[in-house]
């Protein structure tokens, strides 16, 4: 997912003169590249809040194509490796399994640190004894059995799962833009005036 950042500033500009004009393009072009990285600041800590001790690779994943002079757009993007497993978090919709079905654990299973179930660890639980995979009065998933004779549901099995917009990804740098522009923009104006050779 994307956002191109364009310069509108025909009102912050027309009273200018001739030389000052001139200074322009380098302004726009600095202050979208700023917004640009304010907004990607502003993804990164929105993430933190609304992710469970988000990994590095999705932080990471919030990228910038700058501006030029010559090409008054900047974009904040989410990279598309990162994006595959946020679609359903920035858009909603209905999460369908890879194979006959959605693996989710439950409370009693297991969690890396990013609250994540480790790397082949289904395969590896259910090489184990007394973890079986099937249903107990009807309800299908991972089970293990324990000394008491009792059993306990590690991971549900699911047809699908349902995902309602959770990261406004569009809201929060449109939020920036719209309350950073002006400032931004006169701030890189008076400085590329006052360092014109």
């Amino acid at each position: 997912m994307k956002i191109e950042l364009k310069a509108d500033i025909k009102q912050l500009t027309k009273k200018l003169n001739k030389v000052q004009r001139q200074q322009i393009p380098f302004a726009a072009s600095n202050t979208l590249n700023d917004l640009a990285f304010m907004a990607r600041t502003e993804l990164r800590k929105q993430a933190k809040k609304k992710f469970d001790n988000p990994i590095a690779f999705t932080l990471n994943g919030f990228q910038v194509v700058k501006a030029k002079k010559t090409n008054l757009i900047s974009v904040v993007f989410i990279e598309s490796k990162r994006y595959e497993y946020m679609k359903l978090e920035v858009e909603g919709g209905v999460r369908m399994p890879k194979q006959r079905a959605l693996v989710i654990p439950t409370s009693k299973m297991p969690l890396n640190d990013f609250g994540n179930m480790k790397r082949k660890q289904i395969k590896t639980l259910l090489g184990k004894r007394n973890v079986f995979s099937g249903k107990v009065n009807g309800k299908p998933g991972i089970w293990q059995n324990n000394d008491n004779r009792t059993v306990t549901r590690l991971a549900s099995y699911k047809p699908s799962a349902p995902y309602k917009p959770l990261f406004h990804f569009e809201k929060i740098v449109k939020g920036i833009v719209n309350s950073k522009f002006r400032n931004t923009f006169e701030k890189n104006l008076k400085h590329a005036i006052k360092t014109k050779r």
